[in-house]
């Protein structure tokens, strides 16, 4: 998901959205849309509602852009996609050496989607590099972690103040490396003026932190 107030470039948009609607044909899934979450489910969604933003899904080539610049192999980390909406990274992820990859969302509307999507995106691939995929229904800024060595993306799918409950719980995790992967960081002050995250690369859409090590 991301912030209704980034501007993005309107050619790259058109660009991505096709990406997309060819990523949906070719496997058999439903990610490319917009949607507003206060016109899915705002009761189920309760107070996340606040600070949550609405769904649209990641470019394909812009998540490949950013995973490159995580200057490690990926073999042995566990992906988490916080606002994972119809589950698109989810499914690229798991094209990728990842020991696990989780996507967080909150909307039930948009997780049964994912999951729906997820079934039919197994059915359709041969060999997963990853086959240990989930969705998880519930409020990021709640969500445990996976211990050990940690990828985190985020398609600016909340305000500024989530992103500090993010950052804080990501902090707080004791075991192994961890990397952000921020696209559209609207908010990205927040990683920026905190000393404990170190910025690694700085794309055009994006930007990769690392956590630093105490």
């Amino acid at each position: 998901m991301r912030n209704t107030l980034a501007v993005k470039d309107a050619r790259r948009t058109t660009s991505g959205r096709r990406s997309g609607q060819r990523f949906d044909a070719e496997h058999g899934v439903v990610t490319e849309a917009l949607l507003f979450l206060g016109e899915l489910d705002p009761d189920a969604i309760g107070a996340a509602m606040e600070d949550a933003t609405h769904y649209e899904p990641t470019p394909v080539y812009e998540f490949s852009a950013l995973l490159r610049a995580v200057p490690e192999p990926l073999e042995g980390f566990a992906f988490v996609d916080i606002g994972a909406g119809m589950g698109r990274v989810v499914m690229l992820a798991s094209t990728r050496p990842f020991r696990q990859a989780v996507g967080v969302e909150v909307s039930g509307a948009l997780c049964e989607t994912a999951r729906d999507n997820l079934v039919r995106w197994r059915r359709a691939q041969d060999d997963l590099a990853c086959k240990d995929l989930r969705i998880v229904c519930a409020d990021a800024a709640a969500y445990d972690f996976p211990k050990g060595h940690l990828v985190a993306y985020l398609y600016n799918p909340f305000g500024e103040n989530t992103l500090r409950r993010i950052a804080e719980t990501l902090a707080a995790r004791t075991s192994g490396a961890c990397y952000v992967l921020y696209h559209t960081p609207v908010h990205r002050a927040v990683l920026d003026t905190d000393a404990r995250f170190e910025l690694v690369a700085d794309l055009q859409f994006g930007a990769v932190y690392r956590l630093r090590v105490a």
